[in-house]
């Protein structure tokens, strides 16, 4: 415990010295993908230097192995870290699914060669993709038609993903494809690892209803990969996938949460319905914080996260719709004017919709939580 303290000391007194401090700001953390962001290419450059100081300040990879540049140190720091750094104005966004979800799916499944991208990760040298979702397969993941052939020298792809994080500025993607397609849906996938500057690769940025444009539609037209490409198993992208998606399933936003209904307290709501539907997104937030909490203990104790802890996804969407409604109710048409102080609630308002599709719809969540948790027959 007094190393845990010491980490804690060292982490804040880091924290403060290069960045503001801002415990009751807003929680860009949740948001910055859906911000609008005036100078794109001045802002990849912000995160990819903060990035390069967490790694040479030893506050990057906290639980990855120390031969790609980690600390190997247990959870414990890493939540430690998450709770304070949530606190602070920090260059965000870029780094989110490089970090969270391909660099632990790369760890768990990668070959010695495809984890040497680890250490380029956490030094904010390279920033990946996640290249699953598809005009006509998004929380059905086991739909993907984008297919992957062989060749003589390895593998084609052609197809199309859509609502990709960070393509645009990717070096590399993670690719799920179907690489089978006599073999049953979940059977006839394989994962890849692509260069993202490969011949054939067009990446379209998408301009969404906030403003912002993180996520884009990326074409694959005869995009040739080498047999070295392959994340896992021939045949075996499903288990590969299921993998990643476990990390993205259980968030962490409740105490970010706490920020936000912190921010909403002094609106005043003198309307008694909108008072009503905050006073539920109060006591929500509450109880995700207290879940989430739990969670984390159960994972300081050696207790692996279990599917229940989609629960917090459920939740993290029901918050953040309840407080935009209630927000909206109160504010009226102020938000439709370009009036001072109020581009974080409108941010709220236009992305509240996102928590309830990102990551698997919440009819997905449900379903897997009545099947794996609750034990219900499926059909």
């Amino acid at each position: 415990m007094q190393q845990l303290d010491n980490f804690v000391k060292l982490a804040k007194e880091f924290l403060d010295t290069h960045a503001e401090h801002r415990p009751d700001g807003f929680p860009d953390a949740m948001f910055a993908q859906f911000r609008p962001i005036a100078d794109p290419e001045a802002w990849q450059q912000r995160c990819v230097a903060w990035q390069r100081l967490l790694y040479d300040h030893g506050f990057a990879g906290l639980t990855w192995p120390r031969e790609v540049g980690g600390r190997a140190l247990p959870s414990a720091y890493a939540l430690a870290w998450s709770d304070l750094e949530s606190e602070y104005d920090l260059p965000r966004g870029l780094f989110g699914v490089t970090l969270e979800m391909v660099g632990p799916t790369l760890l768990s499944v990668g070959t010695p060669e495809q984890k040497r991208h680890c250490e380029a990760i956490l030094r904010g040298e390279e920033v990946w993709c996640q290249l699953f979702s598809e005009p006509g397969a998004g929380s059905d993941l086991a739909g993907v038609s984008t297919r992957a052939t062989r060749t003589a020298n390895g593998w084609r792809v052609t197809g199309q993903k859509v609502w990709t994080s960070e393509a645009r500025h990717a070096q590399f993607g993670y690719l799920l494809a179907r690489s089978d397609p006599e073999q049953p849906r979940h059977r006839g996938l394989t994962a890849f690892v692509v260069d993202m500057n490969s011949p054939g690769i067009d990446v379209r940025p998408l301009r969404q209803m906030t403003g912002g444009a993180s996520f884009s539609e990326v074409f694959f037209d005869d995009v040739d990969l080498p047999p070295e490409a392959i994340l896992g198993e021939v045949g075996g992208g499903w288990a590969v996938a299921m993998t990643t998606l476990g990390f993205e399933r259980f968030s962490s936003f409740g105490r970010s949460l706490g920020r936000l209904v912190r921010q909403a307290s002094v609106l005043g709501w003198s309307n008694g319905i909108a008072r009503e539907t905050f006073l539920d997104a109060v006591i929500e937030q509450r109880a995700l914080a207290a879940f989430e909490a739990a969670t984390h203990q159960r994972i300081l104790a050696g207790v692996p996260p279990g599917p229940e802890t989609a629960l917090a996804k459920l939740a993290t969407g029901t918050v953040v719709t309840k407080l935009a409604d209630a927000v909206a109710e109160t504010l009226g048409t102020r938000l439709s004017r370009r009036e001072a102080g109020l581009d974080d609630w409108r941010l709220v308002l236009l992305s509240a919709p996102a928590f309830h599709i990102a990551g698997g719809t919440d009819e997905i969540v449900k379903t897997m939580i009545a099947e794996r948790v609750l034990g219900l027959p499926k059909g």
